[in-house]
């Protein structure tokens, strides 16, 4: 009996103990700092969230999608020649997701239910190809060495956007 209630009490004390060892928690500096950094990303997003929510057209939808992964490829950039790397990570892991999970089906949906000869059908090619030289600019900022270059992370998710490019051509 007793070999019963140990197991799960062991478990709940390893379990605290394990949740314990979290990184250390952000100073009010820290916290401030990170506002301000992302500030200006964090308005572009919502905007661009605000107008996919509202639009209805497939066309439209794709649009507001490149927009959204342009924001993120500016805000790349500036981490690359900021080099910090682990923003660099972070930000490219965004829009690889943002890419991947949304633009491209998105663009998908729309070339199904786009017909060849309509006038969307030109505007969804020509988002198509903007999404693909968006692609192209943000990750040529991404140095190939040095600290952000170095870094595996990076590179994994260098890996990935070219991936997501060769997708949307």
């Amino acid at each position: 009996m007793s070999r019963v209630t140990f197991i799960p009490a062991a478990f709940l004390a390893l379990s605290a103990w394990a949740g314990a060892q979290g990184p250390p928690p952000l100073t009010a500096a820290d916290q401030l700092r990170l506002l301000r950094t992302n500030r200006v990303l964090i308005g572009d997003l919502v905007d661009c969230g605000v107008k996919l929510g509202v639009t209805d057209r497939p066309v439209d939808r794709a649009e507001t999608c490149r927009e959204t992964a342009r924001v993120l490829g500016i805000a790349l950039r500036g981490a690359a020649e900021a080099q910090d790397a682990d923003r660099v990570e972070e930000l490219g892991s965004h829009l690889d997701l943002l890419v991947r999970d949304g633009l491209v089906p998105v663009l998908d949906e729309a070339k199904k239910n786009t017909p060849a000869d309509s006038p969307d059908a030109k505007r969804l090619k020509a988002v198509q190809e903007n999404a693909v030289g968006d692609l192209e600019w943000a990750r040529a900022a991404i140095p190939t060495a040095g600290k952000v270059g170095d870094s595996p992370k990076v590179r994994d998710v260098c890996g990935r956007l070219d991936g997501l490019r060769d997708r949307l051509k």
